[in-house]
């Protein structure tokens, strides 16, 4: 028997045409199968088999025949099929082969009906109904014995239906929740089921509900109806625009075909009639999971820029440059732009390690260049598709255009909300609008629209409005399924019932078609769908006109494929839907055929469909593996998704550092034994760079031995410097530099290359954290050949940047300084994030030569750098607050710490916490708070003693030191002032940057040994070093009694510091000056009148109290 594909009718196999509607028929092949959401329903006779043991067989054959014949007219009555019989048992499936939208509803009216029919025989029968998945053999012939349906949906219902007590039916949880409107249920006792984990859901049907409803939503189409209101706040909200030049979100939020699109359509519509000139860029959410991150704002970029997806990467990078050009003036500003834009359009860069504010930020300004020629609209549809980073893109666009008329749009589902519960929320200038059910009248209007009938049948009508809730999109499918059968083929219930049934009036070739174009996406190309389907392009071309023309889907005005025909489906949910009907096997081969059409289509372009690829190989792998396709058959899909997971990386670094992590996180999931260390390395290395340092050694400690067992060199010595670079701010620095030597020994083995020059430029960097000054120097000398013909721009750029901070702590302060400048000044220029160090670096070394006020300067128009390009400003505001302290503006420096600590803690930026807390804790101990003090140092020395932190050791026991002093504890803060003299050794700068403080703390407990050894080092050669050595050297001479020489290094320091700008340290210089003076018997009183009025500005309370106490006792209480 063949059955029609449009109304079901059984016709004989010779028929050409239905004998009930006259379809054409097409016989599918016995093999074809899909996967079918089906209802099953089992009715068994209660006590038949036990009573049938002593019967006659012809008396067991009288009372089955009439029961059999019963059953199936029923059940075919309302469209089901008799799979099999077994003895007294019955199996019929609703919704195969061909699918109706009601297809439960009438296996629980069928099985009711059933049971109704059994008493009439005077027999007893129990019934279920299960709804689910199954694979349909849509060629099997049930009448001879072959199976149609198979999945756990069967076996389900067979134990259902023996959990029913005589005479009723029971149905399983997806039966109930389609069909509660249509049947009257009472819940029963969940039972427990072979097989099964949990207690399977139970309702049992008591009766038909007298009204039919439709508690399921989704979307529609033309023409626009009943939506006024909702076009009226979209008017006003791009006038609002227009008016104020700002920006407004606007959130359109419904259920699927509700009618978003359409609205937006027809502001579009609007828009064209205005005399204002608009721009209107879309771009579109992919629902690929994790994959598509920025592919809705690359589109938009790229339909800016006018790049086709056939245009190669020189067509693509000219086009993005003339269009960042045509819109920003500033040449660096332009440069760095479009290295931000470059990845979104497919376009290599080098800005490897881009953080993801940097990004957003270059983004942003691109944005507001183009709304500043001309008004700008941006929709983003399917925003429910969204990764979390895209949505941090819009809000960040939202928050910080300014002064430019810019709308975005956004279309989403109500699932909007559960993974974004704030979105838009708090916001004044965001609306969201939703857009509910039709009313009836205007649905009526919509239906009468749709089937170009003015009037309709009232029961027709009613039973329409009812059954479509006023959905549009319920609507508009209803209607075009009576169009395209020509008869009333059953009301859609739910979409996937209205789809499915759709499809499958479409006949087998058009519904593979369209199958086939579900796999390649909701966009799709007549060309991809040729290669995926195995039919000719022309044959192809003529069906997808065919589907436009029963709106299944439309063509594209144009196309990102050059020559190649561009179509969408009307609905992302038929697409979801024919997909989803594909066979898992099936599907692995469609998917991998779709990939192999995109790389060869794209050409050289292929990084910029990078994650598009690994997602169509890696889908086609999974589900290869999950068909139980061998191994050996897999392995080219394997190999083809890593490869394109380790692209989409390399796109990401460029884009995102924590994307291109996660998609290394998946290469290394599909790495073979063979590329797995590579893989390691690279997912090392984007780790360290997105804080993970745990996961970056351990990649490294699985790496390493793979690489030595292969004599990889390049690679082992690549990464034996990460590891070292990863142990470089732990508790060992002795390991750091013992692995970065071996880093270096191996890559010396081979010849000089780009690795050994940024091997080499990090060692010099490790000696300069170091503080070993006069070996970065020599190193460099050495080195410097091979960095400049071999490194890359990075390399470079840290080799001098390193080489120029060497230079300043050696004292060559001219030449080391000018190189800093003229690192900054490249990197500024430059698109890449490298700007920032060069701001810090420059602005500290400039800061220990030319005063704090000169190097917070820098740091000011470095955190100015950081806002404009988008990058994290923690460290940089660290430093500034390190030059703060200095001038004096400590309430400013308190706010700073405030927020410093608290956003290190809650990124676990332990350096930075560090660096911040005893800054703010010498601000609280001179403010005579000391137990508040006594938190910043505790916590500080606790991390310093955790990890080897150079810009922090010296800091925070300087601290924890006075903290101990002003409680009275002279012997702790002894034993915290051996432990700083300790841990600086060899490290002139650290042990040069608080040697006063320390020095005072030691006068007061008696205990100045461990300051002396540090004063017995050399500082570096620089204005606030030499200050710091006069200010110490003046209060341990005061300490041992030797007035004279305290008077006049406190008068050298005095000087010194007011030339500097410490007013902190300059208060303690004049006030151990008027001290000695005192004690030596001559005036001192106008040094502490000096010294008291620089406390008081700094609001140091105890140091106020304590010269006030000099100024008003006599020299004998002083001496």
């Amino acid at each position: 028997m063949t059955v029609c594909p449009r109304c079901g009718e059984e016709n004989p196999d010779r028929a050409r045409f239905c004998l009930a509607c006259a379809a054409p028929l097409e016989e599918p092949s016995p093999q074809q199968a899909e996967r079918k959401v089906v209802s099953v329903l089992f009715v068994d006779l209660v006590g038949f088999t036990a009573g049938a043991d002593a019967a006659d067989p012809e008396d067991v054959h009288a009372t089955l025949q009439p029961y059999h014949a019963r059953v199936r007219e029923e059940i075919e009555r309302l469209g089901g099929v008799v799979e099999k019989y077994v003895g007294d048992a019955v199996m019929a499936v609703f919704g195969a082969p061909v699918a109706r939208e009601d297809d439960a509803e009438r296996a629980v009216r069928a099985g009711l009906r059933v049971l109704a029919a059994t008493e009439v025989l005077g027999l007893e029968a129990r019934a279920a109904v299960n709804t689910g998945e199954a694979l349909v053999a849509l060629g099997a012939r049930p009448e001879l014995g072959e199976a149609m349906v198979a999945g756990d949906v069967v076996n389900t219902a067979a134990r259902l239906q023996s959990a029913a007590e005589p005479g009723s039916l029971v149905v399983g949880e997806l039966t109930y929740r389609t069909t509660r409107h249509q049947i009257d249920y009472e819940p029963l006792e969940p039972v427990a089921a072979k097989g099964k984990s949990e207690p399977v859901p139970l309702w049992g049907a008591r009766g038909l509900r007298s009204s039919f409803g439709v508690d399921v939503e989704i979307g529609g189409s033309t023409p626009l109806v009943g939506r006024e209101s909702e076009l009226s706040l979209l008017k006003e909200a791009y006038t609002r625009v227009r008016r104020d030049e700002a920006v407004q979100l606007v959130t359109l939020v419904g259920e699927a075909g509700v009618g978003k699109t359409r609205l937006l359509r027809e502001l579009g519509s609007w828009l064209d009639d205005e005399p204002d000139l608009v721009y209107w860029r879309q771009g579109r959410c992919l629902p690929y999971g994790e994959g598509i991150t920025f592919w809705a704002l690359g589109e938009i970029v790229k339909a800016q820029a006018g790049i086709l997806e056939s245009d190669d990467a020189r067509a693509a990078a000219r086009k993005l440059a003339a269009s960042v050009e045509a819109v920003v003036p500033d040449a660096a500003e332009r440069d760095w732009i479009r290295a931000r834009l470059a990845p979104l359009v497919g376009v290599a860069t080098d800005a490897a390690g881009t953080s993801r504010e940097e990004s957003f930020t270059a983004w942003r300004s691109y944005l507001e260049a183009v709304a500043a020629q001309r008004p700008l609209v941006l929709l983003f549809e399917d925003l429910h598709w969204a990764d979390p980073a895209l949505f941090q893109f819009l809000e960040h666009l939202v928050d910080w255009s300014l002064g430019v008329p810019l709308l975005v749009l956004c279309t989403a589902r109500p699932e909007l909300y559960e993974l974004r519960e704030s979105w838009g929320g708090g916001k004044r200038n965001s609306t969201t609008v939703s857009l509910s059910a039709l009313a009836p009248e205007d649905t009526a209007r919509l239906l009468h629209a749709l089937l170009d009938q003015s009037v309709l049948p009232a029961e027709t009508q009613a039973l329409l409005l009812e059954r479509c809730g006023g959905n549009p999109l319920y609507a508009e499918q209803f209607a075009r399924m009576l169009v395209d059968s020509g008869e009333d083929a059953g009301v859609p219930e739910t979409v996937q019932a209205i789809i499915s049934a759709r499809l499958d009036a479409l006949g087998s070739e058009r519904k593979t078609l369209v199958q086939d174009a579900a796999v390649v996406g909701k966009v799709f190309w007549a060309e991809a769908v040729a290669e995926v389907s195995g039919r000719d392009e022309r044959t192809v071309l003529a069906a997808l006109v065919d589907l436009a023309h029963r709106d299944l889907v439309r063509p594209a005005r144009a196309t990102s494929l050059e020559g190649k025909r561009e179509f969408a489906f009307t609905h992302l949910l038929v697409r979801d839907v024919a997909y989803g009907q594909i066979p898992r096997a099936e599907r692995a081969l469609k998917h991998r055929l779709v990939a192999e059409w995109i790389e060869a289509s794209v050409g050289e372009r292929v990084s910029d469909h990078a994650e598009l690829l690994a997602y169509h190989y890696s889908e086609a792998l999974e589900l290869a593996r999950a068909a139980g396709v061998a191994g050996d058959e897999t392995e080219p899909l394997r190999a083809a998704a890593v490869r394109m997971l380790l692209a989409a990386a390399e796109r990401a670094k460029d884009l995102d550092v924590q994307r291109w992590v996660e998609s290394l996180d998946r290469a290394l999931e599909l790495a073979s034994a063979e590329e797995r260390p590579g893989v390691l390395l690279a997912h090392a290395i984007a780790c360290d760079l997105a804080g993970r340092t745990r996961d970056a050694r351990a990649d490294l400690d699985e790496a390493i031995p793979a690489f030595e067992a292969a004599e990889d060199n390049i690679q082992l010595g690549r990464a034996l410097s990460e590891l070292s670079w990863t142990v470089a701010f732990g508790a060992d620095a002795v390991e750091a530099e013992a692995i970065q030597r071996s880093s270096v020994a191996v890559l010396e083995r081979e010849p000089a290359g780009p690795e050994l020059a940024f091997v080499y430029a990090r060692t010099a960097g490790m000696l300069m954290m170091e503080e070993r000054s006069e070996e970065c120097l020599a190193l460099c000398e050495r080195i410097e050949p091979v960095v400049e013909q071999h490194g890359d721009d990075h390399s470079r750029m840290m080799f001098h940047e390193f080489r120029g901070i060497s230079r300043v702590a050696t004292g060559d302060v001219e030449r080391g300084l000018r190189e800093l400048s003229d690192v900054h000044e490249e990197a500024v220029g430059s698109p890449r994030s490298t700007g920032l160090a060069a701001f810090i670096n420059l602005g500290y070394w400039t800061w220990w030569v030319q005063g704090p006020e000169k190097g917070a300067e820098l740091f000011r128009q470095g955190l100015e750098f950081c806002e404009r390009r988008g990058i994290p400003s923690a460290w940089a505001e660290t430093e500034l607050a390190w030059a703060l302290f200095d001038i004096g503006q400590w309430d400013d420096v308190v706010a700073r710490t405030e927020r410093l600590v608290a956003s290190a803690q809650a990124a676990d930026l332990v350096v930075l916490e560090a660096m911040a807390r005893p800054t703010r804790g010498r601000i609280l101990l001179a403010r005579g708070r000391v137990e508040e003090a006594r938190v910043d140092a505790e916590a500080s020395v606790a991390l310093v003693r955790e990890a080897d932190i150079p810009q922090a050791i010296v800091p925070s026991l300087t601290l924890a030191a006075g903290v101990a002093a002003a409680a009275g504890d002279s012997a702790r803060a002894g034993e915290l002032l051996a432990e700083l003299e300790e841990r600086s050794r060899g490290r002139a700068r650290s042990r040069g940057i608080e040697a006063a403080e320390a020095a005072r703390v030691a006068a007061v407990t008696g205990n100045t040994g461990p300051v002396e050894r540090l004063l017995a080092d050399p500082f570096p050669p620089l204005p606030r070093a030499d200050a710091q050595r006069l200010s110490a050297r003046a209060a341990l001479a005061q300490a041992s009694g030797a007035l004279e020489e305290a008077l006049g290094l406190y008068t050298d320091a005095a000087a010194s510091w007011t030339r500097f700008g410490h007013v902190f340290e300059n208060a303690h210089a004049h006030a151990g000056r008027g001290r000695c003076a005192l004690a030596l018997g001559a005036d001192g009183n106008g040094d502490l009148i000096e010294a008291r009025r620089l406390f008081t500005q700094l609001q140091a309370t105890p140091h106020v109290a304590a010269v006030d106490e000099l100024l008003g006792g006599s020299a004998a209480a002083v001496s």
